[in-house]
């Protein structure tokens, strides 16, 4: 239980650290003379025009880095408190999220741990906090694999071929390339659909898990260098500990 916990502070520190580092990288695009500036996103929340300006923002950026890194070294007390915190902001400076599911999975997971900290004197709770985000994992997977099924452009593969070919994506020319027949992007969905809709198997044994967390981490390796989705790689890979210690109670 321990070990599953530090992979997961690890992994969600990790995951932390990169969007925060992606948005420091353009952070310009939040001046006030930018695309994001506060200034029209949210003239209506007060004081937190203020807090989430410019300037502040970077420096909750900084703070919020740092606290990432100190959660990947180990560093307990109040890191976890912060890093909710920050993110939380963030997610507000962008009215929402700045980056859908990932976002969203990251706030999962650092709640989650943030809980196991508090009560970590008393194991009932630690393991509380790692089931609830295996159960996160496990829902974000199984509900997508249902709707997908449920729908006829993706049973028939004309979804997939609709993201391919949207140029907003960017997809990269060999992968254009083979699945350039209705045959391929047919085998391709169902392919999508068949792993999302088996993670009930993940939790029949120890091995199993592992053997879908592989799965999942080539599925959405692919996503990040075909559609461009490189935080879910990590925002994802912070549940799989818990994914995995999960399956170690239901064996």
């Amino acid at each position: 239980m321990s070990v599953a916990l530090r992979w997961t502070e690890v992994l969600v520190g990790l995951a932390v650290a990169q969007g925060t580092l992606e948005l420091l990288a353009v952070r310009r695009a939040v001046a006030d003379d930018g695309t994001w500036r506060w200034s029209t996103l949210a003239p209506e929340l007060g004081w937190l025009r203020a807090a989430l300006a410019y300037r502040p923002f970077v420096g909750l950026l900084t703070l919020r880095l740092a606290a990432a890194l100190a959660l990947v070294a180990g560093f307990h007390g109040v890191i976890a408190p912060v890093l909710w915190v920050s993110s939380l902001l963030v997610n507000v400076r962008f009215r929402g999220t700045t980056n859908g599911g990932s976002d969203m999975m990251i706030m999962v997971v650092l709640t989650a741990v943030m809980v196991a900290h508090a009560g970590a004197a008393h194991d009932v709770v630690v393991r509380g906090a790692l089931l609830y985000i295996a159960a996160q994992a496990f829902m974000s997977y199984f509900v997508a694999g249902v709707a997908k099924l449920a729908r006829r452009s993706w049973r028939d593969g004309s979804a997939l071929g609709s993201f391919v070919a949207t140029p907003h994506f960017a997809v990269p020319d060999l992968l254009r390339r083979a699945l350039g027949s209705t045959e391929r992007l047919l085998v391709a969905s169902w392919a999508v659909i068949v792993f999302e809709c088996s993670v009930p198997l993940s939790l029949t044994s120890p091995v199993a898990s592992a053997a879908y967390v592989a799965v999942a981490l080539g599925f959405h390796v692919g996503n990040a260098w075909a559609f461009g989705l490189n935080r879910f790689v990590l925002a994802w890979a912070a549940t799989w500990p818990a994914l995995l210690y999960a399956s170690t109670l239901m064996a």
